[in-house]
């Protein structure tokens, strides 16, 4: 027979604790003092023990059925001026909230939306989630040029999605930014693509924390592209046909890394290039498919899903209020979407083609 298996019951009693405090303590929750904990701990590692997974498993099923039976309410909070700019067939606002919302069954919660400017602002919301008994907030992705909120955080576990609300710091949710402008970077390359730049508005680069702008000089070094086919991004306040004329034209760049495919589609033909044939460009971060835009699409979905996911985590652990180090979780889950704006990969893509730089219509050959 093999040793009796170490218990809850043995490690309270060596430490002299209740079975509460040993849970609480094991799970590393605030309810008890570090001290505590680390003593708890200390001691449950002597004793070798190990949490049974069946029995966690059991636990965790039989709290979902309470949140069930009682009506355990997540809140969605929006920060858009009205429901119409946000909760509409096709939107991923929309799309995050959705999954979001059959996130939080799964797990036996129910899923409110909030507007905040309906409301009255942040204290009369503060006031509403406390009076219903609301613990766990999920901040829907805001409007462009949102970057704060002032819940009564000791009050709610939070949990932002994407980086616009920079103050304060919250766990989050957040897209890979970085690794969706490497990875296409690579695939623009690998279709013959040298001088590639990215171009995108401040406003949606501070949106994201200037994860864009890393991701691009990252993918630069990590590859060691030879500093002649290196271009400094173009991020003005605004793109227009003028900065993007300049820029194209001083730099030679034969494909770009964008942030909004309709302006490359509205502004390319003013300056006289045609796509793909003069220029190629990809789209870093799609919502949805876009016909013919080659480009990353990300899942509104998913990263509404796993906002619940983490407000779960934080609930459990009994984490409200501003933490001191926020987590957050970075979603990889995008797809690469096939269009029209690049040039086909080539089956050998070893020997992708390198035209040499030529003097487009409109567009000066300008010695850098």
């Amino acid at each position: 027979m093999g040793e009796k298996r170490v218990i809850l019951k043995d490690v309270a009693a060596a430490a002299g604790v209740s079975l509460m405090t040993v849970s609480y303590a094991l799970r590393d929750l605030n309810r008890v003092s570090p001290e505590t904990r680390q003593r708890v701990r200390k001691i449950a590692e002597d004793l070798g023990y190990q949490p049974d997974p069946m029995m966690k498993r059991l636990a965790s099923y039989r709290t979902m059925q309470r949140r069930e039976a009682t009506g355990v309410t997540l809140a969605w909070l929006n920060l858009h001026q009205s429901a119409q700019t946000w909760k509409f067939r096709g939107s991923h606002y929309m799309e995050a909230y959705e999954g979001a919302g059959r996130r939080a069954r799964e797990l036996g919660y129910e899923l409110d939306a909030f507007e905040v400017h309906a409301l009255g602002g942040w204290k009369r919301v503060s006031e509403i989630l406390r009076s219903r008994g609301i613990q766990g907030v999920i901040l829907g992705q805001p409007p462009p040029g949102t970057d704060s909120a002032s819940l009564e955080w000791p009050h709610f576990a939070t949990v932002a999605i994407g980086r616009a609300i920079r103050h304060p710091d919250l766990p989050r949710v957040v897209i890979n930014h970085v690794q969706a402008v490497g990875e296409a970077y690579e695939r623009m390359r690998a279709r013959g693509y040298r001088r590639i730049g990215l171009a995108m508005e401040m406003g949606d680069c501070v949106k994201n924390a200037y994860r864009n702008v890393s991701g691009y000089f990252g993918v630069c070094e990590r590859l060691g592209i030879p500093a002649a086919e290196r271009v400094p991004p173009l991020l003005p306040e605004a793109l227009s046909p003028e900065n993007l004329r300049e820029w194209i034209g001083h730099w030679q760049v034969d494909g770009i890394l964008v942030h909004r495919q309709d302006q490359m589609e509205q502004m390319l033909p003013a300056i006289g290039l045609a796509v793909p044939h003069d220029i190629g460009f990809a789209h870093i971060s799609m919502h949805a498919p876009l016909p013919g835009v080659s480009g990353f699409v990300f899942d509104p979905a998913g990263y509404g899903s796993w906002a619940v996911d983490l407000v779960h985590w934080l609930l459990d652990r009994d984490e409200k209020g501003l933490l001191e180090s926020a987590p957050s979780l970075m979603l990889t889950s995008f797809k690469w979407e096939e269009g029209a704006t690049l040039r086909p990969l080539e089956t050998d893509s070893r020997k992708p083609s390198r035209k040499p730089p030529r003097n487009r219509p409109g567009l000066p050959l300008q010695a850098r």
